[in-house]
């Protein structure tokens, strides 16, 4: 996780923006969370977060198989977060292989502030 303050002048609005990037495998995605929930528990300030998250959120964002991990979806909801429709088609994510994999690990979810 990469953190930065923005400030905008003219809105007089501080940003806390927080680029990430999830852990690829599974035993270590509750310990990227943990963090990810300490960074939102401890900030007053508008959030932006967004990167590659490695962890699907809703069942129809894999073309294949199940692996939605409901404490990312819990962790969104409890602090509030909305995420940004991104343009471009549902998938940020293909092995392109046979079979082929599709998965949006992709996101941004900011504040509601």
């Amino acid at each position: 996780m990469i953190q930065l303050n923005l400030w905008d002048k003219v809105l007089k609005i501080k940003w806390n923006l927080l680029v990430v990037y999830g852990a690829a495998h599974e035993e270590n995605k509750n310990v990227f969370l943990s963090k990810l929930s300490h960074f939102c528990a401890n900030n007053d300030e508008a959030l932006l977060i967004g990167g590659d998250f490695n962890i699907i959120r809703y069942s129809k964002e894999k073309n294949n198989m199940d692996g939605v991990h409901t404490s990312f979806h819990s962790l969104i909801h409890f602090y509030e977060l909305r995420e940004l429709n991104m343009n471009g088609g549902m998938f940020t994510w293909s092995n392109n292989q046979d079979p082929l994999t599709l998965v949006k690990l992709d996101r941004i979810l900011v504040t509601k502030e």
